[in-house]
């Protein structure tokens, strides 16, 4: 069968899947971790010291998944010192590839996957993708963003041929100057997509750039936002600017997909055929409904290069109430940000980052701005103004005093506050509001 027809066929599972009740959902997927569990210890070099050193299988080699909870954590630092041992020994009989993570909060991650995961992969987003009422072949805008993305025009032809085929037109998170996003505009004027799938930062700031602007912005049926965190001031200025309802979806480069809010916006159901998620506190016990935690991830469909329980480094929190859809799938109340969004306090206690978010958001004379913790008693603050002319520290120092005010309220530290032409995205084109370089 080619990949299209796999992922065609996987698709049609993930549409029984999704309204199976909970019960039967947490049957099949135990089965999926017990078989990927079985081939991690049958078939690769790390999980079989480590499966054996912590007691996870019999004298006979058999998985006890009742001993889940007591495999380690995977860290990233694991996954690079570990690459070649974590890889399956069968992985030349299987259509492989390998990639790497932007790297946005420290050194890119090296992966490998397989076709099956790819085709997995495939059907999540087409599934989510009818949560908001887009088809295979209707028309999507993409906003997105890559190192590569850079060398406009270097694409190789049949990129742009499948992206014609798919009916997408892409633009980049790195090009985000006025004269970039008036194009962005005008030509999604014309092309009128059903959908818009966009980094949630760099959408954002198109949205904020049109409000100013006053420019007029042709309405799709949705928007998708992801590769970063959606907060509910960013949702409400795109909505408002786009009159679309947007979704948020979960993912990241090594372990894809994840998960998505449906029609009814009360929280993302986890895509639960392919991903166990887990939330856990500081002591890496399982987080309670509502509390936020870390997300710790396994693949459930990756056998090229199993990652059990990864520390992926998002918070998040379980809802507390089933989503009214009906649907089966466990549900996320939101995903927080990253554990670097997480701010230390001279007490030692975590102060969630998007607190700074909304000190700052509000004000008319910022542009763009990040917050970043460089020590527990030092805060920076970078500040892209709106253009005015003069001296910035002096034109806003009265309302730079009101920030530092407002900042010391949350945290006893020293704020400074630095004013910049631009703050560029990372590496892969996403946009850091908050930053943290001090570890509980």
């Amino acid at each position: 069968m080619s990949w299209q027809g796999k992922t065609l066929d996987y698709l049609d599972q993930l549409r029984e899947w999704q309204w199976l009740p909970a019960d039967r959902l947490y049957e099949l997927q135990q089965q999926r971790l017990l078989a990927v569990l079985q081939h991690a210890y049958d078939h690769t070099r790390y999980y079989r010291e480590l499966f054996q050193r912590h007691a996870i299988v019999d004298r006979f080699g058999q998985v006890r998944l009742e001993r889940f909870t007591a495999i380690p954590f995977l860290e990233k630092e694991a996954v690079t010192q570990h690459f070649q041992e974590l890889l399956s020994d069968d992985l030349a009989a299987r259509n492989w590839y390998e990639g790497t993570t932007g790297g946005s909060t420290g050194v890119p991650v090296r992966f490998v996957r397989d076709r099956e995961y790819f085709c997995w992969n495939q059907a999540i987003k087409a599934l989510d993708d009818e949560w908001t009422g887009r088809s295979l072949i209707d028309k999507q805008v993409r906003l997105w963003g890559s190192e590569r993305d850079i060398m406009d025009g270097h694409e190789k032809i049949r990129t742009h041929i499948g992206r014609w085929f798919r009916n997408e037109r892409w633009y980049s998170s790195f090009r985000m100057k006025p004269d970039d996003m008036i194009r962005y505009v005008k030509e999604m004027n014309e092309f009128r997509p059903v959908q818009i799938l966009a980094y949630a930062e760099s959408l954002y700031e198109l949205a904020r750039f049109c409000e100013r602007e006053g420019l007029t912005v042709y309405s799709p049926q949705a928007i998708m936002t992801s590769a970063g965190t959606l907060y509910d001031y960013m949702r409400q200025t795109i909505e408002r600017v786009f009159q679309a309802p947007v979704f948020n979806r979960y993912g990241s480069t090594e372990a894809g997909d994840m998960a998505c809010e449906c029609e009814c916006h009360q929280g993302l159901h986890v895509s639960s055929a392919t991903h166990l998620l887990e939330i856990v506190d500081q002591e890496g016990r399982p987080a309670k409904p509502g509390e936020t935690g870390e997300i710790v991830v396994t693949l459930l469909q990756n056998y090229a290069m199993p990652y059990i329980r990864y520390r992926i480094g998002d918070m998040g929190a379980w809802a507390t109430e089933p989503c009214s859809c009906g649907r089966g799938l466990p549900l996320l109340k939101e995903v927080s940000g990253r554990v670097t969004d997480m701010f230390v306090d001279t007490d030692g206690r975590w102060i969630d980052g998007r607190v700074f978010l909304y000190i700052l958001d509000p004000k008319p004379f910022i542009r763009k701005f990040q917050v970043i913790q460089e020590r527990v008693d030092l805060l920076r603050i970078l500040i892209a103004p709106v253009k005015k002319g003069g001296d910035p520290h002096a034109v806003y120092a009265q309302e730079v005093a009101g920030i530092k005010q407002e900042i010391k309220r949350v945290m006893a530290c020293e704020v400074q506050v630095e004013f910049l032409d631009e703050i560029l995205p990372t590496s892969s084109g996403k946009y850091r509001y908050t930053i943290s370089h001090v570890t509980r």
